[in-house]
């Protein structure tokens, strides 16, 4: 097991639930393959985060099938808080099942201990810092912000435990990387921007033809490398002697893809 695995499963023996935070856009490959294994008999409530960015009746059939299975699971925009009552609600219900645990073992009261577990850059601190309230957890748009564990006290007897993203083992796998790239949970320096810009390019062409043409003023025509040189001219993207900079046309790309300027889309289906 990855040292970074061994270290959250150290933290695992001293919560009583997690939350697992994933990205509402790529419900299924921003969480971790193997973590129902490594989270056990614990409570576990599913956080699909940036769900203002994602398509909602993707979202809504996610949620569905999530439920559906027996999980309790919830949408979440950390900018304006919807979906915070929920998961509140759901950790009142877990604190409240362990308290009656407790007490009918005869041990008095003691507060709830949830860990936040996800990918870099998937909100895990953002989705603490709504529930208590404050800017209690480090946040920042690229992976890595989080650097170690650290616990935050909030109300009703409520503990948190923020930790660092966890990439899995086979991560690597190149289509899903470079969805991650595209998403902002991977490392910039381990997947190529321009190769991120094509997948997304591509990805337009199919599921929401004109939205390029409408964006950048271009006419959508070739596949995505030329999609990508029309960007370029079009933004005065170029290098001596007029040729494009692909580097650059491809991060304005990506960065208004991942920002939701070019529409709110879900990456895979229920």
């Amino acid at each position: 097991m990855p040292a970074p695995l061994q270290s959250l499963r150290q933290y695992l023996k001293v919560v009583d639930a997690v939350l697992e935070v994933a990205d509402a856009r790529l419900p299924a490959s921003s969480r971790y393959p193997d973590l129902e294994k490594l989270i056990g008999s614990r409570a576990r409530v599913v956080v699909l985060t940036r769900a203002d960015l994602a398509d909602p009746a993707a979202t809504a059939c996610w949620l569905e099938k999530l439920r559906a299975g027996g999980t309790r699971a919830v949408a979440m925009n950390a900018r304006t808080g919807a979906g915070d009552r929920l998961l509140y609600q759901y950790l009142k219900a877990i604190a409240r099942a362990k308290g009656e645990a407790r007490a009918r073992r005869g041990l008095g009261e003691a507060p709830l201990r949830v860990m936040a577990l996800g990918i870099p850059n998937v909100g895990k601190s953002s989705v603490l810092n709504r529930l208590a309230g404050r800017a209690a957890a480090r946040t920042g748009n690229r992976p890595g912000i989080t650097r170690g564990p650290q616990w935050i006290r909030i109300k009703d007897n409520l503990e948190l435990l923020d930790t660092p993203g966890v990439l899995w083992p086979r991560w690597q796998e190149p289509r899903t990387a470079l969805w991650l790239g595209a998403l902002g949970c991977a490392p910039e320096e381990s997947v190529p921007v321009v190769g991120i810009a094509c997948l997304v390019g591509e990805f337009l062409l199919r599921e929401a033809p004109g939205t390029l043409a409408v964006r950048y003023g271009i006419q959508e025509q070739g596949g995505a490398t030329d999609i990508l040189a029309a960007i370029g001219r079009s933004r005065g993207f170029l290098l001596p002697g007029g040729v494009v900079d692909q580097e650059k046309t491809a991060r304005a790309l990506v960065n208004d893809f991942r920002e939701g300027r070019l529409g709110r889309f879900t990456l895979e289906k229920p």
